[in-house]
């Protein structure tokens, strides 16, 4: 509220004051302290005619649900196909099959496609991929006869389209002696350096080629004979029992290259020179053989003759000099003037040392 001293005089400093109704400026700003004495006129607004809406069609906003998706076609749709299609075939006989079975990956990718469901469209998109003088003629004797097909009135849906197709084009290039060829390939195949896992994949291959058995103990000891012999070493060093199976063989192997491959990535891998072992060494030492070497020591140094053994005391109390023969593992009496011939190792010692 503002008081009576606060007021400020008609004459002042501050240029202000009131007007009196005779001033020109009374009138400019009335309208800002009251309200306007008369009532303005109502707005109007003039009528239109209304709108001729005969030829409109009549849209009523509804609420639904939002439609499903439509799928696409199941059978006879056309689209771009997906997918790696199969390598161009140019007639190799050792081929054939993988050639096949890529195509078939390809079907499967793209199985609701018109080219696949369509068995006369699914030979001429087989077709496509043949390419090479190898098969070039035969090819075209085939395209040939799939026109001549339809011309014929046959259904391009007719599913012995198909089947005589395929059953054509193994009898011209399936491979006639692919288990003979993956026998020869499996006496061949040898584990390269530390690739385990492509040995195992080829060695599967073969033998599934081959028609063998996993189950086969021959199986078995060809898998044995491909690997790293230093690796057959760590995983009969290592593994107790000795594996018995293929897939148990296959999972040693493959524990025992990892252990070597972190070993070596940590430095600790001492490398073999071929020497005998701790437990070669004992049985050396107690046989007397001092100069005892492995079979790979041997065959590095052919000129390597063994030394004579020791005499052979008799059961009668006569020394004499006893012929011997050499394994890999230990000398071995093959005929001695013993009467009683020693059955045991520990007997044959201390003839040997000997004593009583």
């Amino acid at each position: 509220m503002t008081r009576l001293s606060d007021q400020i005089d008609n004459d002042n400093n501050f240029g202000l004051g009131h007007w009196s109704e005779t001033d020109t400026q009374y009138s400019d700003v009335r309208h800002m302290m009251h309200a306007p004495l008369t009532t303005p006129a109502p707005l109007s607004i003039a009528a239109t005619a209304p709108m001729d809406t005969s030829g409109l069609e009549y849209i009523g906003a509804t609420m639904s649900a939002p439609a499903p998706p439509v799928d696409p076609p199941s059978n006879g749709g056309s689209r771009a196909l997906s997918g790696v299609p199969p390598p161009i075939f140019n007639g190799d006989r050792d081929k054939s099959e993988l050639f096949l079975d890529k195509f078939m990956s390809y079907e499967i990718v793209n199985g609701d496609s018109r080219q696949f469901t369509t068995p006369f469209l699914k030979v001429a998109l087989c077709l496509s991929y043949m390419n090479g003088p190898k098969i070039d003629s035969w090819a075209r004797h085939r395209r040939l006869w799939l026109k001549a097909q339809k011309d014929a009135g046959v259904s391009m849906m007719d599913r012995s389209l198909w089947d005589d197709f395929e059953a054509d084009f193994r009898r011209a290039y399936a491979d006639q002696d692919a288990k003979l060829t993956a026998y020869q390939k499996l006496n061949k195949l040898r584990m390269h350096g530390s690739d385990i896992d492509s040995y195992v994949a080829e060695f599967d291959r073969l033998i599934d080629e081959a028609g063998y058995s996993r189950s086969d103990i021959s199986v078995l000891q060809k898998f044995k004979e491909g690997l790293q012999p230093s690796l057959v070493r760590e995983v009969l060093t290592h593994v107790t029992p000795a594996p018995a199976t293929l897939a148990a063989w296959k999972q040693k192997a493959r524990e025992r290259q990892t252990v070597y491959k972190e070993l070596k990535n940590a430095g600790l891998h001492q490398k073999s020179h071929g020497g005998p072992t701790p437990t070669q060494q004992k049985w050396a030492q107690k046989l007397g053989l001092h100069n005892y070497q492995t079979p790979a020591q041997r065959a590095a140094n052919p000129a390597f003759h063994p030394s004579t053994p020791p005499l052979a005391r008799a059961a009668t109390g006569t020394t004499r000099s006893s012929p011997w023969m050499w394994t890999l593992a230990k000398w071995t009496i093959v005929d001695t003037s013993l009467k009683i011939r020693p059955t045991k190792l520990v007997t044959w010692l201390k003839n040997r040392d000997g004593e009583g």
